[in-house]
């Protein structure tokens, strides 16, 4: 009995270094699952099977955060349709990095004309000695001290400075239901949150957030472009 226990031990040690690093994954992967499901089923939305992972999330969108590193990348739990009379595709992202697997909630708007270019990311994104940062043009501070301390904010755009990420709009962010990221140019509209949303709502709400600013805003011209 005495060798027995320090056996069990053992390998209850071993089972859980190993199952650890898949346990977040696993919970992500769940609660983007549990997104889409309640997409569908409280806002209309419909599951997307389509196996090319890139339909519907096509570029500049693709080219940035969080789709700048890993490999084995795919698109799961896809559902399109509208929010707000928007053409939205919100789906969870999966990539590979140094043997461990990274889970984002993603969605992708389409605006109806262009909008004002920028981006702000509330957490940082993913590098390492082998992945360079995407690292945007033209830090942008919005005079507001809870939102410039919590997120980092980026456009060479004067009018996107002076509109969307003006102390208004900084306080418009703040007030989503969970903070998040996201990258506006032309009439692509991503957003992305590390883990997914915790729910449709909190993921309809932060869409409503950034959509309305970027609405107030108005389209870009082609002299402010």
């Amino acid at each position: 009995m005495g060798d027995i226990v320090p056996i069990v031990f053992f390998l209850g040690l071993v089972a859980l270094v190993l199952g650890a690093p898949r346990l977040g994954p696993f919970q992500d992967r769940r609660r983007v699952a549990a997104t889409a499901r309640e997409l569908a089923a409280r806002h209309g939305l419909t599951p997307d099977s389509d196996p090319d992972p890139a339909r519907g999330l096509g570029q500049p969108p693709l080219s940035g955060a969080p789709f700048h590193y890993g490999s084995a990348r795919r698109l799961v739990d896809r559902v399109t349709g509208s929010l707000g009379a928007l053409p939205v595709t919100a789906a969870g992202y999966t990539c590979r990095e140094n043997g461990a697997t990274h889970v984002y909630g993603v969605v992708l708007v389409t605006m109806p004309y262009p909008v004002a270019p920028a981006e702000v990311r509330h957490e940082p994104v993913f590098h390492s000695v082998r992945v360079v940062e995407p690292l945007p043009e033209g830090l942008s501070r919005t005079g507001v001290p809870d939102f410039d301390d919590r997120y980092r904010a980026y456009t060479s755009d004067p009018h996107a400075a002076l509109t969307v990420l003006s102390a208004e709009g900084a306080r418009a962010l703040l007030a989503a239901p969970e903070p998040f990221s996201w990258r506006s140019e032309g009439t692509g509209l991503l957003l992305w949150r590390a883990g997914g949303w915790s729910s449709a709502q909190a993921l309809v709400g932060c869409v409503s957030a950034v959509t309305s600013l970027l609405g107030q805003a108005g389209p870009v011209t082609a002299d402010q472009g």
